[in-house]
């Protein structure tokens, strides 16, 4: 892989929603859209609308696997593999897909020790693009949207973490037994 998605940051961006930042719900759609411009090694450049309409969520709305499924298979020659199992999760990333990934930011905050926003704990999306072996440990290159360096302590992404800490989060946030995530793949016509 040498084509690698610019960062797409969501605060104080994208969409507004009263009473929030502007832009706080808007993690999914960046991460498929920053998934999108990975797939397609800069083909295809998704603004937060366009995604949004693709995914059929406008607005400032939740997203969830099946709109990002939704959104990304509109584009004609993309895929949406959804990813259920550890395995398979691990799989998609090691043979270089872009894989939007559903997180429990609480979990990953607590075992990375370094997140776009401590306090923060509900629900997040992220893209993993990427992996190496280091100091003993397996790495990936994590894109989050709240990795925007906006105050001292926040991380300025992309930036590589332990799989192990995406992977944990990731199955909190899926209850313990199933993972919500999707690689993206095919080309783009």
């Amino acid at each position: 892989m040498t084509y690698l998605p610019k960062l797409q940051t969501q605060l104080n961006r994208g969409t507004p929603v009263p009473g929030r930042t502007k832009g706080s719900r808007d993690c999914g759609p960046r991460s498929v859209a920053m998934a999108v411009d990975a797939a397609t090694e800069g083909q295809v450049k998704l603004t937060i609308t366009q995604v949004r309409a693709r995914m059929g969520v406008p607005g400032p709305q939740l997203s969830n696997v099946d709109d990002a499924k939704r959104g990304v298979e509109s584009l004609r020659g993309l895929r949406y593999t959804r990813l259920a199992t550890v395995a398979k999760l691990r799989q998609a990333v090691v043979s270089g897909k872009p894989v939007h990934l559903c997180i429990d930011y609480g979990t990953f905050d607590r075992l990375a020790g370094s997140t776009g926003d401590p306090n923060f704990t509900g629900g997040h999306s992220v893209l993993v693009y990427g992996q190496r072996k280091a100091n003993g440990a397996v790495w990936w290159r994590l894109f989050d949207p709240l990795d925007d360096g906006r105050r001292a302590g926040i991380p300025t992404g992309p930036r590589w973490v332990r799989r192990q800490h995406l992977l944990q989060a990731a199955l909190d946030f899926g209850g313990g037994q199933a993972i919500l995530a999707g690689a993206v793949g095919g080309r783009h016509e």
